[in-house]
């Protein structure tokens, strides 16, 4: 199988300079093959905010309600979510299940929607959940 990669660098902006160290791991070593698309955008509806806050609390609620998808790896049999985090941890677990719910009503891709986390660092306390979820792990 070939293996496409589609890494647009200005895309990959939102990562911290540990994230992008451990995304660029897990490209070198080949560990999915497909299309990777870093960044992808979701879109959130609009909200109403309070008369009394002002533009600047609007612009950083609007930053914190942003979603945004570290990387979605395309295969022509699935598409996979995937969470890029120095740590496993509940916070990357629950963002990479609502990702998958919000990547498959907004974009159907018409395929099964698999999800994964890539970490640095293990904690294996988490790995029921994992398990049971069918959540992969790639610690690179």
């Amino acid at each position: 199988m070939v293996r496409v990669r589609t890494m647009v660098r200005a895309q990959f902006a939102h990562l911290k300079a540990d994230e992008k160290a451990i995304a660029e791991r897990f490209e070198r070593n080949a560990l999915l093959v497909g299309e990777y698309v870093y960044d992808v955008h979701l879109d959130v509806p609009e909200i109403r905010f309070p008369a009394h806050w002002t533009k600047k609390d609007v612009e950083t609620w609007s930053d914190l309600r942003a979603k945004r998808i570290d990387l979605v790896v395309k295969q022509p049999t699935g598409h996979w979510v995937l969470e890029i985090t120095p740590k496993l941890s509940k916070a990357a677990i629950g963002g990479v299940l609502a990702y998958r719910d919000l990547y498959q009503k907004q974009y159907s891709p018409g395929v099964p929607v698999h999800v994964g986390v890539v970490c640095e660092l293990d904690d294996p306390a988490y790995h029921g959940i994992l398990r049971k979820e069918i959540i992969r792990l790639w610690v690179v």
